[in-house]
């Protein structure tokens, strides 16, 4: 078994452009020197108030191939090597875990609460096991988020996959008004141009039919979770939306443990985020919608 890091996402949604799978999620760090089927090994995780995790990845089937199903074991440890069991529900969920392929046609969000309860011995051990199967042959970034002592920590790697059918080239495609599922949404930032190291406001507009919806519905304690993906895998973020307007939820901080959202919300949603670098970046975003999870994805380039 290799040990990695992951973060996963769960529902199958289709998308313009690509699948997409669903669940929730976030993540950062990176990785070089990768070849074949082999995974990044382990990564210490500093929250802000100085506690450190050391976080692990093992999969089950070590090489992993496409079709097959796949375990990965996210481990959690301090740094004398006790397992971290204090972990604190974070938007409903221990640990959440995202995955998306370089091409951007694959997205997941998922927890290990998606596939059975929390064991005393997952607490105990601080391994929690998801299960995963890659649709594509090629790399992959797995990002992890969990809390721990009202500390929020994240990190990701990336996953090399074997097999056939392999994934293409990555797209350009900056268009801002896509369909999803009944959903018309459009797309923009504020400023129009994004600049590294600077705020910019995401703004999402939801029409169905020409009129603009007013019963979106929160997904895990937030109006909207977002995996946001740098075009060379360097960088991953996962915030979440705002429901502009609402008291106590004007620039609400994404690490926070639950967010306070209204039952019924819309047509707007906002994001406020500050892009690390230049580049392209995928943006993913998860909304509910009369009981199910409507998954988004637009691209934007940062200068």
């Amino acid at each position: 078994m290799k040990m990695i890091k992951v973060v996963l996402v769960m529902a199958v949604a289709v998308l313009s452009g690509g699948l997409i799978l669903i669940g929730q999620g976030r993540a950062c760090a990176g990785m070089s020197d990768m070849h074949g089927h082999q995974h990044e090994g382990m990564q210490h995780m500093s929250a802000m108030g100085g506690e450190e995790v050391i976080a692990e990845i093992k999969t089950e089937p070590e090489r992993i191939t496409v079709g097959s199903p796949a375990t990965i074991v996210v481990s959690l440890r301090d740094p004398v090597g006790k397992p971290v069991e204090d972990l604190t529900i974070h938007h409903d969920r221990l640990v959440h875990v995202v995955i998306a392929s370089q091409d951007f046609g694959v997205f997941a969000h998922i927890h290990p609460e998606d596939f059975g309860p929390i064991t005393p011995e997952m607490k105990k051990s601080g391994r929690y096991p998801v299960r995963f199967t890659f649709s594509r042959a090629g790399r992959y970034i797995v990002g992890i988020d969990f809390a721990a002592r009202e500390q929020l920590f994240s990190r990701h790697f990336l996953v090399d996959v074997a097999g056939e059918p392999g994934m293409g080239a990555p797209k350009e495609d900056l268009s801002g008004k896509k369909r999803f599922g009944d959903l018309d949404v459009t797309f923009s930032t504020t400023p129009e141009r994004i600049s590294a190291g600077k705020e910019v406001t995401l703004s999402y507009l939801f029409r169905k039919n020409g009129e603009p919806v007013t019963d979106l519905e929160p997904y895990l304690s937030a109006p909207m979770h977002l995996a946001i993906i740098s075009g060379d895998l360097a960088h991953f973020m996962h915030t979440h939306g705002e429901v502009p307007g609402m008291p106590g939820m004007e620039h609400e901080h994404h690490m926070q443990m639950k967010m306070t959202v209204p039952d019924k919300f819309g047509p707007e949603i906002e994001v406020h985020v500050i892009f690390p670098d230049k580049g392209l970046y995928q943006i993913f975003g998860q909304v509910g919608y009369q009981g199910k999870v409507v998954a988004t994805s637009f691209m934007v380039r940062v200068e």
